[in-house]
């Protein structure tokens, strides 16, 4: 009975060690990918990115943080939870649009998804944004494709789960006005930003590291025009 014993503990250390070394080299993956893909950004313009993969869409950066990404898209909300930039697989996946919307421009509600990763890549700090000093110290987002840059300033905040479809894209001038108004009740932060029909959105969602797989934390922010070039 002791060695059957023996036998059950060596096996979970292996177990558990096989297990800590895939999850260490999540990371490391993740980070070598993003260094990469950075190096060819800053060297070039983001239309080279689309020669390595077609599918690259724009760019997403959060000024102070690790959110510094390519955004792609593809033929649904799958792919890219587990593949990367060069769509190989990645457990640590990409930042993604929505595959119902259109990529040449940020429409009325345009969404990102992605991972929450531990070492602030990916949607990793995305939670933060549930405290009031840190959105008011990081209240505008960057994102730009290859014929527009735009400012998104962040005005709602709010962990949820799967059962509030904050994920609509097609509305009336009418359901649109109500569905901002609902989000904006749900935040648990309170940004100098209006939001009227005529405005356009982007929501941020990513899973939270709760157990419970229905949980998301969701970052909406009304999108700003800078540049079109």
């Amino acid at each position: 009975m002791k060695r059957l014993i023996q036998i059950v503990c060596i096996v979970v250390m292996i177990y558990s060690g096989v297990q800590l070394a895939k999850y260490v080299y999540t990371y490391f993956a993740v980070e070598k990918e993003l260094e990469e893909v950075q190096k060819v950004v800053q060297y070039a313009e983001l239309i080279a990115l689309q020669d390595i993969n077609p599918r690259i869409v724009g760019w997403l950066t959060l000024e102070g943080t690790r959110l510094d990404n390519p955004v792609l898209q593809a033929a649904d909300n799958d792919f890219y939870l587990r593949h990367n930039y060069k769509d190989e697989e990645s457990r640590g996946g990409s930042i993604f649009m929505d595959f119902r919307n259109d990529a040449a421009e940020l429409e009325r509600h345009t969404i990102f998804y992605g991972h929450v990763l531990r070492n602030g890549t990916m949607f990793g700090d995305l939670a933060k944004f549930a405290e009031q000093a840190y959105a008011n110290e990081h209240p505008v987002l960057f994102y730009e494709t290859t014929q527009k840059k735009y400012e998104l300033h962040v005005f709602a905040a709010y962990e949820t789960t799967t059962d509030f479809y904050y994920i609509e894209t097609d509305f009336t001038d009418d359901s649109y006005m109500t569905f901002v108004n609902e989000i904006q009740a749900r935040s648990v932060i309170t940004m100098p930003v209006s939001v009227s029909e005529t405005d356009r959105i982007v929501t941020f969602s990513t899973c939270t590291t709760s157990a419970n797989d229905e949980e998301r934390f969701v970052v909406h922010a009304k999108v700003v025009e800078i540049m079109n070039y």
